[in-house]
């Protein structure tokens, strides 16, 4: 497997399942791992996050690296209402290491807010 199947910050120790799923996808389009088409947006994006009026899960993983950790915090804190729910025992592909998880806490919040 390449280096980004063994990141630990993407999926944590234990996800052998998920950590092969990552890896059958960038197989699958190994251009993801290869692509430069991400320019990065010409003005700071982060102080507008003010702005948003509407109700706003940020889903972390316990083991995703310090950096989305501390954005996850600066984002909760920024936004009115917002609500933080980190995960434990999932890195930044919840979505692969704990997806009943990651979509059950994504549909009770939408459900709770009438969506």
């Amino acid at each position: 497997m390449d280096a980004s199947t063994r990141d630990p910050y993407l999926i944590v120790a234990g996800h052998d399942a998920a950590r092969k799923h990552l890896h059958d996808l960038l197989t699958a389009a190994p251009q993801d791992l290869t692509h430069n088409d991400m320019p990065l947006p010409e003005k700071p994006v982060f102080p507008r996050v003010q702005e948003i009026r509407v109700p706003t899960l940020i889903l972390i993983g316990f083991g995703d690296i310090a950096d989305n950790q501390a954005v996850a915090g600066a984002l909760v804190m920024s936004i009115q209402g917002a609500v933080r729910v980190v995960v434990p025992d999932a890195g930044h592909l919840m979505y692969l290491e704990k997806s009943e998880e990651f979509f059950g806490q994504v549909n009770t919040f939408l459900s709770a807010h009438g969506f």
